[in-house]
Order: C-alpha cells, then structure tokens, then sequence
C-alpha cells in the first residue's frame, strides 16, 4: 500500500473520530443550552407569575382595604345623617308644637284664647257665629266696592227671593250690622227671619279701597261724598243684587243715618228706583239738620276751612286710620282708659244713654270705626248743618257752582220726586236725628211714609247699632215692617205717630 495513502486513511480516521466527539459536544452543548433557556425562562415564568399573583393579591388588599373603608364611612355618614335628620327632627317637633296646631288624637292640655271680634274681618266674625257669608265685588266708576252677604238663616238649603240691602252711616262699614252679635245684630235678626241680606261698604271704607286707575293717596281717589254714593254705588250694587237673582230679587232698603241720606238722594236724583225697590225704612234720618243739637253744630262752621286746609297739604281721607285723631279708637279700650271717658265723648256727640250702652262691645265698636272717608263728604256735613235747613248738593263756591250747576247756589234735592214707601224711626234723645227735622221731612214725603218713634226716653244715635234692648225696642218693629212691606205692595203701613 502505498505510505502516503496510509496516512491519508489514518487521518480521516483520526478526524472522523474527532468530528464524532465534536459534534456530540455541540449536541450537548445545545441540549445544555436549551434546558438552561427553558429553565432561564420557566423560572422568569414563575417569577412573572409570582410577581403577578403578588401584585393581584396587593391589588386585591388594596381593593378590600378600600372597600371596607367606604363602608365603614358610608355607615359613619349614615349614622350621622340619621342622627341629624332625627335631631332635626326632634328640634322641630319642639319648635312646631310651640305654634302648630296639634293632631286630634293627640290630647294636649293647651289653653285655647278666644280671639276678640275686634281682631277680625267681617267675614271671619259671620263665620264664626255659623252663618253662611258671602263677599260680591261691584265695579263703579272705577271703585271696587266689597258687599257682605248673609244669603239665608242656617237652616234653610234656599235663598228667599224677598232682600233686604243694609247701608251704614258715615265712618261706618258692613260691621254695624253684626257687632251686636247674632241675638240682637240687625244683620243675623233679618237672616234668621228668612230674608237675603246684602251689607254694603262705601266707597273709601277698609272693604273698599281700591279702584281701577286711580291711587288712594291722590285728590282723585276722595273727591267723592255721599251724593256720589248716591248718585252711582247703590244704584249700581242695586242692579247687581237684581242680576245675580235674575231680576227675581224683592229689595227693600235699610239705612243708618248717613245710609238714610244716601237714600233719599238716590230716591231724588235717580228716581227710577223708586219703582225697583220694594220700600225703605230710615233709621235716624239725617236728612235737615237745622235742629242737631251736637257738640258737631260748633265745629260745622270752621269745618270747610280746616278741610281745605288739610287737603292743599295733600290730605284727602278724613281721619285716616294711621293718623293721629284716627288712632285715638284704640286709645279708648276699657283696658287701657276708664271706659267712662270714652263712653261720654261717644254720648256728647250721639245722646246720653248709659242704661243702653253695652260696654262689652266698646272695643270692637272702635275696632271697626273710622273706616274711611272723604274730606269732602265730612264738608257736605257741615254744610248741611249751616244752610239753614236746606238739603243741598255739594256747595263749592259762587265760582264753581256756575261751573258745576249753573248756578250761584248748589241745587236742592227734590224730595217730591220719592214715591217710595219709607218708615222714618227717630228717638227723642238722638242729638243727630232731631224731632224737628224728622217732622219737616214728613211733611216732604208722601202720604204713605210713616214714623215709629223708638219707645225709651234716652235711646240715642248709635242705640240702633249697639243697645242692649235693641231688639224688642227697634228689631221687632223692623221685622213687622217689612212683613207688610213685602206682604203687601206698596200699601199704607199702620204706625204709632210720635208726634
């Protein structure tokens, strides 16, 4: 064989065998390799899945941590609003309980005050003594006029067709009718004798304040006085009163002392109602004053300067509640003054009458007075009582008469134009409503107007409203009146004459 060949042979066989030996190193360097990168990563494996079941568990204290923290505050925060709420509660029970009314099943020994009629509306006080009460608004010539309604009696369920319209005197209102109370007060008196009774509030009055375009403080609002009244309120409420009956409505009218002016000045200057109401009956008429023997007869004479005076200082309501003169009513409470002072300018002005005067009434009396009126209708006054017996309109002066009337002097009413049978009531000690003066209307009204003198010695201006014995000496004569005013039309009624 030849050497070099050998030696080729015994080469390959040399590196053969070491190829074998290398490549089972790289085979095992490769298998070392791959379980050190399986172990590398299996170990980077349960150290992610330690790191991440660590941080769920964290996360998860994190969770629980903060969800038992909210609910432990949600219970704080409901435990403190309840307490709150509660105390709120418990707070308020107290503060209520101190003003609130108190459930009817709860029984409380609480003292109930029985709150004075002084202190009440007119509607409140009827009310009160279980009647039915009504308020009607009438709209004239701008003036919202409030009329009080007593429609019927408490046991009737219908309202009669036979009416009776109340108008009151001056500083006078709705309240004159009732104060007495539902034993005696002419207002209660007629409904319990099944009559529909309207009560009316002037122009001016608490109840009837406001109008259409014209403010209460200006000159416009008072340039009124009871000729106005006469000449546009009642006809108007009268007309009303017939629409809501639908012209059903028998209506016989009852006035007090300015309310029997009003009337018989309706009856001159618009005589058509002559025919539209049923009859009348004046108490206390004040009518011709030329015999008012009054402490009013020395104050008429300046009367017209003091009014002119007030009103260029812009005062047009005579005696306004808030002013001085007009807050003396309340100074006459029998809690806070003799009430004998008060009683005596009341009787120097109306008539002495102690046996008749009922006291208890006296503060509500003065609640209700002065509700209202204008400087000019005060002046008319006045003017009557100096014309010298004269029942005039409104005089203003030479100048303005021409301008109003065509005339120098104010025109007289006409009291031949009424035709309405009237019953004049009048008592010998009203210093207002004189024997005199009632005499001389007689004598101007027809023959079927009769007289009823009031049969007590020292029954006197204000008695209608408030005597003690008011109804057997003045409501009963009332009630048989009308009787034969509504029972028979426009018959002669039979009367005992005072004079």
């Amino acid at each position: 064989m030849d050497v070099n060949l050998f030696v080729l042979l015994v080469l390959v066989a040399k590196v053969s065998s070491q190829n074998e030996s290398w490549a089972n190193n790289v085979e095992n360097f490769f298998k070392d390799q791959t379980n050190k990168v399986s172990s590398f990563f299996n170990e980077q494996q349960r150290s992610f899945e330690a790191a991440v079941n660590s941080s769920y568990e964290e996360a998860k204290r994190v969770q629980d941590s903060v969800n038992e923290y909210f609910e432990e505050q949600k219970r704080v925060i409901d435990e403190e609003v309840n307490a709150y709420v509660e105390g709120v509660k418990a707070t308020g029970r107290e503060i209520a309980d101190t003003w609130s009314y108190v459930p009817d099943t709860v029984q409380r020994d609480v003292k109930k005050v029985d709150i004075s009629d002084q202190y009440l509306t007119i509607p409140a006080i009827i009310s009160r003594n279980g009647y039915i009460c009504e308020t009607h608004t009438i709209l004239s010539k701008g003036y919202f006029l409030n009329i009080h309604r007593i429609p019927r009696n408490k046991q009737a369920s219908q309202v009669s067709s036979k009416t009776v319209f109340l108008q009151h005197g001056i500083f006078g209102s709705s309240a004159d009718w009732i104060i007495n109370g539902p034993d005696k007060a002419l207002g209660y008196v007629l409904a319990d004798a099944g009559y529909d009774v309207w009560m009316a509030n002037i122009r001016g009055n608490r109840y009837s304040r406001q109008h259409s375009w014209w403010d209460i403080n200006s000159k416009e609002y008072w340039n009124f006085s009871w000729h106005d009244v006469a000449m546009y309120d009642v006809p108007a409420i009268i007309d009303y009163i017939n629409k809501v009956k639908d012209g059903d409505a028998q209506i016989s009218y009852i006035g007090h002392s300015m309310g029997t002016t009003i009337l018989f000045t309706m009856l001159s200057v618009r005589p058509e109602y002559n025919n539209i109401l049923r009859g009348a009956i004046a108490l206390a008429p004040v009518v011709f004053t030329s015999d008012v023997n009054s402490s009013l007869t020395s104050l008429a004479p300046m009367a017209s300067n003091v009014a002119y005076m007030a009103m260029t200082y812009g005062s047009h309501e005579f005696i306004p509640k808030e002013s001085f003169l007009g807050g003396l009513p309340k100074a006459c409470d029998i809690t806070h003054i003799d009430k004998f002072i008060c009683n005596h300018i009341i009787f120097k002005i109306c008539g002495y009458d102690e046996g008749q005067m009922n006291s208890t009434i006296l503060p509500i009396f003065l609640a209700h007075l002065g509700t209202g009126t204008s400087w000019k209708t005060a002046v008319h006054f006045a003017q009557e009582i100096v014309a010298g017996g004269k029942f005039q309109q409104f005089d203003y002066d030479t100048y303005y008469n021409k301008k109003v009337y065509g005339t120098e002097k104010p025109p007289e009413y006409d009291l031949s134009k009424v035709t309405l049978p009237i019953s004049l009531f009048w008592a010998q000690n009203d210093l207002l409503s004189r024997e005199k003066d009632i005499i001389k209307l007689r004598s101007k009204l027809p023959e079927s107007t009769q007289t009823y003198m009031v049969p007590y010695s020292e029954f006197n201006h204000l008695d209608y409203i408030w005597a003690t014995d008011v109804h057997t000496l003045v409501n009963e004569k009332v009630l048989s009146t009308l009787e034969s005013i509504f029972g028979n039309d426009r018959r002669i009624l039979k009367f005992n004459f005072g004079f």
